[in-house]
């Protein structure tokens, strides 16, 4: 077990690492901020890095005391640290080429040069964001799992139970195996005696109940060699009773197959076979003291358990067990060290194993080089030779893991290779499982020579891998063609979900990017398919089923290449449906999704690039609360959209479908920019749709366009611009009247009257804005829409109608109360709305214990929520100015000053980080200033304090 020093340190250098990591996304981010256009996507690429980046330290320190120990999180890290710093190293050069002092043809060439390597720089950022994508499902995959928080909380119980308990041989022998098993099972029966709500996972049960076992025999062999009751090497006994070879240590040692557990059935077996096989050795090991069992029958009994823990992935639990196999091999060494000699070696390799599976790898490379030695001192034979081989292997992962040359690890993995041919392994026939036997159909049994075989695929593997890494491609696929075809002997042989797995696996490694060079696409199509296939096929754990999200990537990508955009598009469409399913990694596999839309795109396929993001737009809007921190996510996705669509309506412009998506889209996109808090950017995506020749439209694209115009003019409103405002509202009327379709009574119309009241009433025109949106109710209403009582109230008290108005909000606020307790916070919204003009209207009418009630109802609404719309700031700011005034005219001083302080924090804050925000606050705030409601709500209730003094109303901007 790890010591506290260690899990510190540990944490300080994961930490350390992920604060490193945040800092090289952030100057990675900032350094495409001042380029041209031509970097754009690679500035997109790299603010999606920056955000996973970001999203993986906020988790890490949110669940940082269960990941500190977990060594494959730390990996990752510093896997994904790498490749920035590498694809920093490669895009500084090009980055360098804008910032040169260099001016006329001179800086013309550099820009050419810039745009002639967008495409690599585009590459590597789009790799690097995969690759954090990677590590963050490596972190959330541990949350996920859940387990070892639940076994840490819960170990000192269990410890403190069995030490509690003195356990005697007697009481051992009444534990059956149908009472283990039914202690398993989790019944409810067997369950019924814990403690009210508490849910144990049948997981976490056995993994209790196996974690005390193993405790209590390390108390047990601790015991026994204190008492030197058992001769062990690292308890320096100086004599033992000499113990001659058994039948099974006369026989040369080999490899088990430890192979992943892929089925609930073969774990429940595992696990059962498991504890009985830990009870026995419990058993023999209390047997000790009375001469009953030997150091080598326990040494061959701990070792066998150790790898059934390994294999069901409990390994510090098999370290235990391991390095107590170590210490009673090296004993038996002492004496006959020619026949317990192999046997040692095998122990080593299982602790070096189970050491790297820990996170100690340097003893995991320590335990290799002492094994290797050993090896060496055994007479030849096929045995050691094949032990040789497997240990050659896994040393090339070793040494990776401890940061040695890339060329050390593919040295061993090839001489691994080179051995298991020396063997014969290239050239034997898979003989397949035996036929008959009593253990049960779904545990593996690899028979002879088929170990040999599975040894070899897994050298050939190793290979591939570091000559992938080494960027010897040639090489790499030369040698995974061959892992390939063991791999396949074997599968087709034994049915065994692993081996289907790492056929797949091999198959969508040899239709990598990489080779496209050296095999033909038809060749990589048939591998592609090939994986699908096999993945559809295999029912295996979670991360089996996004293997095929991945494999049905690489096949739309390929089709893409070979010019097929219709066998793209539908093989697109199966990723799709199952990414629409995702429970979790979605967002990841949307932006693979959106990279392939854009090779759509880029090979001039704009009708299928169309279909394909709208698609993600669909998917998106499924699940909107997914991507409530993304707005800038979402928007590019739906701005793709609508670039593709733009390019399909140019072709197809007579198409009313594409028109009426495109207009459909524009209309979402300005919404969204203006909720995100970007109204110019909204005025640009409506007038882009409104530069189109509207004389053809039918029915549906001519509402959108009233839409459209409708959301330009509430952005221009937005920015203070009122005189562009009403001319945009006017030009809205105009469209209405030329187009032959009738669109009164439409939502559309009913919207574009209620921009109008709006205008007008900031504009100071009550009579214009009470007209408007008297008009626009009734069609609101009549389409099932929010019928906006609340500006029809605030008009009304503008225009000194006091006791209509009062009525008017409180019908509102009884219509909208139903949304109250909605889910969607939109709806909500509109509810907090029409509480805003109801608590101004009681306000100025002396109702102040009911008017501060609803305001502080609003302004804690939009604190919790306006960061998931940046437009709701605006609403926030107006809340926390009406609740201030308010607690001042009712003498409650404190309170009023501090709502001053709140707004003021605000108001800074925007001004730091969203200035174009902040200006939109400020227009709205002096927008109601001057509403003439206002301005009698402030002279009936004078303030005699300082803390709500207001300049003079100021005239709009226009």
């Amino acid at each position: 077990m790890a010591d506290p020093l260690s899990i510190t340190l540990a944490a300080i250098t994961l930490g350390t690492a992920l604060k490193d990591l945040t800092e090289l996304a952030l100057k990675l981010h900032e350094s495409f901020k001042k380029h041209s256009h031509n970097m754009r996507a690679a500035e997109s690429l790299a603010a999606d890095t920056l955000e996973i980046v970001q999203d993986i330290e906020k988790f890490y320190i949110a669940r940082g005391d269960v990941l500190d120990t977990l060594p494959d999180v730390g990996d990752a890290v510093a896997r994904l640290s790498r490749d920035m710093q590498f694809v920093s190293a490669q895009c500084l050069p090009i980055l360098q080429l804008a910032n040169s002092p260099e001016r006329g043809l001179r800086k013309t060439l550099f820009k050419i040069e810039q745009w002639r390597n967008r495409k690599e720089v585009e590459s590597n950022i789009r790799n690097l964001r995969e690759q954090a994508n990677k590590c963050y499902r490596r972190f959330t995959r541990h949350a996920q799992l859940g387990t070892a928080v639940a076994i840490g909380e819960l170990k000192g119980a269990v410890s403190e139970g069995f030490s509690a308990t003195t356990r005697q041989l007697s009481t051992l022998q009444l534990v059956s195996d149908n009472n283990v098993l039914a202690f398993m099972g989790s019944t409810r029966a067997v369950l019924s005696t814990l403690p009210p709500g508490v849910m144990l996972s049948e997981d976490l049960v056995f993994k209790l109940y196996v974690r005390g076992h193993v405790g209590k025999i390390d108390d047990i062999l601790k015991n026994l060699a204190s008492k030197q009751s058992y001769a062990i090497e690292s308890y320096a006994v100086e004599s033992y009773a000499v113990e001659e070879p058994d039948d099974v240590h006369s026989r040369p040692p080999h490899t088990y197959s430890v192979l992943p557990l892929r089925t609930s059935k073969a774990v429940h077996y595992a696990r059962g076979n498991t504890v009985t096989e830990l009870i026995r050795v419990q058993q023999g090991l209390w047997n000790v003291e009375a001469g009953g069992n030997s150091i080598q029958e326990g040494a061959w009994a701990l070792r066998n358990v150790a790898i059934d823990l390994y294999q069901l992935e409990m390994y510090a639990e098999s370290l235990i067990l391991c390095t107590w196999t170590v210490d009673l091999y090296k004993t038996l060494s002492r004496s006959h060290g020619d026949v317990y000699a192999p046997h040692l070696a095998l122990a080593f390799f299982n602790l070096a194993c189970t050491s790297y599976l820990t996170g100690n790898f340097a003893q995991a490379m320590a335990m290799t080089t002492e094994c290797l030695s050993l090896l060496k001192t055994c007479a030849p034979a096929f045995a050691t030779e094949a032990l040789t081989a497997c240990i050659l292997s896994q040393s090339a992962y070793f040494r990776n893991a401890i940061g040695e040359y890339p060329s050390a690890s593919l040295q061993d993995a090839k001489d691994s290779s080179t051995i298991f041919e020396r063997l014969g392994a290239d050239q034997m026939a898979v003989i397949g499982p035996p036929q008959g036997g009593s253990y049960p159909i779904f545990v593996l049994r690899l028979t002879g020579g088929d170990r040999l075989i599975y040894g070899y695929a897994c050298a050939l593997n190793a290979q591939r891998e570091f000559l992938y890494d080494s960027a010897r491609y040639q090489e790499a696929l030369d040698v995974g063609e061959r892992a390939l075809q063991v791999y396949r002997r074997l599968a087709q042989c034994y049915k065994y979900i692993y081996f289907e797995s790492m056929v797949a696996t091999l198959c969508h490694f040899l239709c990598d990017d990489v080779f496209r060079d050296i095999i033909p696409l038809s060749s990589a199509l048939n591998y592609a398919q090939e994986a699908v296939q096999i993945w559809e096929e295999v029912q295996g754990p979670t991360e089996t089923k996004e293997h095929i999200l991945d494999s049905l990537a690489m096949q739309t990508k390929i089709f893409v290449e070979m010019g097929r955009p219709s066998d793209a598009l539908t093989v697109f469409q199966k990723l799709a449906r199952r990414v629409r399913t995702m429970a979790t990694n979605q967002r990841m596999y949307i932006h693979k999704m959106h990279d392939l839309a854009s090779r759509l795109h880029s090979k001039k396929h704009y009708a299928e690039a169309a279909t394909a993001t709208r698609t993600i737009v669909e998917i998106c809007r499924q699940t909107p609360d997914s991507f409530s921190t993304s707005h800038r996510f979402l928007v590019d996705i739906l701005l793709d959209h609508i670039k593709a669509l733009a390019v399909a309506g140019q072709e197809h412009l007579k198409d009313a479908a594409f028109i009426d998506q495109y207009l459909l889209c524009i209309n979402w996109a300005g919404y969204m920019s203006l909720e995100a808090g970007y109204p110019q950017q909204a005025i640009n995506q409506c007038q882009v749709a409104l530069n189109i020749d509207s004389s053809s439209f039918g029915y549906d694209a001519s509402d959108a366009i009233l839409c459209i115009i409708y959301r330009k003019a509430l952005a221009f409103l937005r920015l203070g611009r009122l005189s562009l405002a009403a001319a945009t509202i006017a030009e809205g009327y105009d469209f209405s009247e030329s187009t032959k379709h009738s669109l009164r009574a439409e939502g559309s119309y009913g919207w574009l009257l209620y921009a109008s009241a709006l205008v007008h009433r900031c504009a100071g025109k009550q009579d214009d804005a009470l007209t408007a949106i008297k008009a626009a109710i009734p069609i609101l209403k009549s389409c099932g829409r929010d019928q906006q009582l609340d500006t029809l109230s605030d008009v009304q008290a503008d225009m000194g109608y006091d006791k209509e108005a009062l009525c008017t909000a409180e019908e509102e606020v009884q219509l909208t109360e139903q949304h109250a307790s909605s889910s969607s916070s939109l709806d909500r919204h509109l509810y907090r709305a029409s509480q805003y003009s109801l608590c101004l209207r009681l306000f100025f009418n002396g109702e102040f214990t009911r008017a501060r009630q609803l305001i502080l109802e609003v302004r804690a609404f939009y604190e919790w929520l306006a960061h998931s719309r940046n437009a709701w700031f605006i609403d926030l700011a107006r809340a926390l100015r009406a609740e201030g005034i308010l607690e001042c005219a009712s003498d409650r001083h404190m309170e009023g000053a501090a709502a001053r302080t709140r707004l003021n924090e605000l108001q800074q804050r925007l001004r730091a980080t969203f200035p174009g925000l902040a200006d939109q606050v400020d227009v709205g705030l002096n927008y109601e200033r001057n509403y003439p409601a206002w301005k009698r709500l402030r002279v009936k209730y004078p303030l005699t304090c300082s803390h709500w003094v207001e300049d003079g109303a100021t005239s709009t901007a226009t």
